[in-house]
């Protein structure tokens, strides 16, 4: 992965967004292959790499200058998965239990309606995402409260 020192953080945001990406569809892939008793250690081999590569992806992000709402966007997306574990928890008791986060999460959806909250698309519903007013079109895998609780 090469990129400029000073790449803005919607820059580095998309490279992480893949990789989170590939990585929970591992993760589930590696739980679906688990019951069949199949061999796991290249499927664990890849999701050790990938994690080292968030790991520092996610390094360079929190150093990476912030220039434009876009960027304030990538940069909330990425704590809320790695500094707050946030999605999990609107996904668990819903978007109405986190007024303040939801009201700032609308506001930047209509901001950038362009830009996909990563961490929201895997973790809620279409229902939660209609309730944050952010309209349901991935086929990313949406993982459970139980299942994130397995992969710590």
């Amino acid at each position: 992965m090469t990129e400029c020192p000073n790449s803005s953080v919607t820059v580095l945001h998309k490279q992480w967004a893949k990789l989170e990406d590939e990585h929970h569809e591992l993760a589930l892939a590696i739980d679906e292959a688990g019951a069949t008793k199949a061999d796991l250690a290249p499927m664990r081999k890849r999701q050790a790499e990938l994690l080292l590569e968030i790991h520092s992806l996610v390094a360079k992000i929190r150093n990476a200058p912030v220039r434009t709402i876009e960027d304030f966007a990538a940069l909330l997306d990425v704590a809320l998965e790695h500094e707050l574990d946030l999605a999990c928890d609107i996904a668990c008791y819903g978007p109405a239990d986190y007024p303040m986060i939801t009201r700032l999460l609308r506001f930047l959806a209509r901001k950038v309606p362009e830009f996909e909250f990563n961490s929201l698309w895997r973790w809620l519903s279409p229902a939660q995402l209609q309730q944050l007013r952010m309209t349901p079109g991935r086929g990313t895998p949406r993982r459970s409260c139980s299942f994130q609780s397995s992969l710590r």
